[in-house]
């Protein structure tokens, strides 16, 4: 059985920047407090829109608010996560424009 490195952080900035940090090469997605099929984003961990602060998304936005950020170095643990919220086909509503995570680099 394999090993399950999936994080979901819900409720401290500071913890999911600290995963961030220590996982660039990792894989996130962006969905609603409540997850909802229609909006599960999947994003490179050094993407700047899930990263950085804005005017928009001041300090508790990204998972204090109205949003989680469910984090894993794996694309497949991503996807089941995605399927177990209502993704029936294990895609992602969308995959990020800057980052093009599904992209090779």
């Amino acid at each position: 059985m394999s090993e399950i490195s999936l994080t979901i952080h819900d409720g401290s900035d500071d913890l999911y920047m600290d995963w961030l940090d220590r996982n660039p090469e990792g894989f996130v997605i962006n969905s609603h407090r409540d997850p909802d099929p229609t909006y599960i984003v999947l994003h490179r961990a050094t993407c700047h829109s899930i990263s950085q602060y804005t005017r928009s998304s001041s300090e508790g936005a990204f998972t204090e608010r109205s949003y989680i950020k469910t984090c894993s170095p794996s694309i497949d643990e991503l996807r089941d996560w995605a399927h177990h919220n209502g993704r029936a086909d294990r895609a992602f509503s969308r995959e990020c424009g800057f980052c093009k995570p599904t992209e090779k680099r």
